[in-house]
């Protein structure tokens, strides 16, 4: 079990649950919008927090099932990792700083995309391409959604320009 996905599902639905009744405070049209994304947050999260613990017991299963040498290997091999894991969780803490700071002087497009190409490259979860991917829909959905749905001012390109 990956305590720290169980830990984040269950961060997620407490922000969630936040969110929603903060958004009760609202009137009923700007509500809609927060609760949609906390739905919609507190079900991914669930999910998390489901899969973590299906995974713990069916680890329970097969810990009873096989020898303890080989889990011996599997936790040995995890702890090798760890110390590369907590730097990019670090170093994706910092850029996040980084990022609050300057999206106003830079804009939302380059600031975001900037942060995103080297968050995901610290953490090399994703392919190359899939990082594109995801960086152009996230940064399109935003801008749907921010600007031409909600009508909010968001500064899109550097105030240097």
């Amino acid at each position: 079990m990956n305590t720290s996905r169980l830990v984040l599902g269950i961060f997620g639905v407490g922000i969630a649950v936040v969110f929603a009744i903060d958004s009760t405070g609202y009137p009923d049209q700007a509500a809609q919008m927060p609760l949609i994304y906390s739905m919609a947050v507190a079900l991914l999260s669930l999910g998390i927090v489901v899969q973590e613990l299906v995974s713990l017991r069916r680890h329970r299963t097969v810990a009873v099932e096989s020898s303890d040498a080989h889990l011996n290997d599997d936790a040995n091999d995890d702890k090798s990792d760890a110390p590369s894991r907590y730097w990019a969780v670090f170093i994706t803490f910092v850029l996040a700083i980084i990022y609050a700071v300057i999206i106003n002087s830079a804009g939302y497009l380059l600031s975001t995309v900037a942060f995103m190409l080297a968050a995901l490259w610290v953490t090399r979860t994703v392919s190359i391409v899939f990082s594109l991917i995801g960086i152009a829909a996230v940064v399109a959905v935003i801008c749907i959604v921010f600007i031409a749905f909600l009508g909010l001012p968001i500064p899109l390109l550097p105030t240097f320009f």
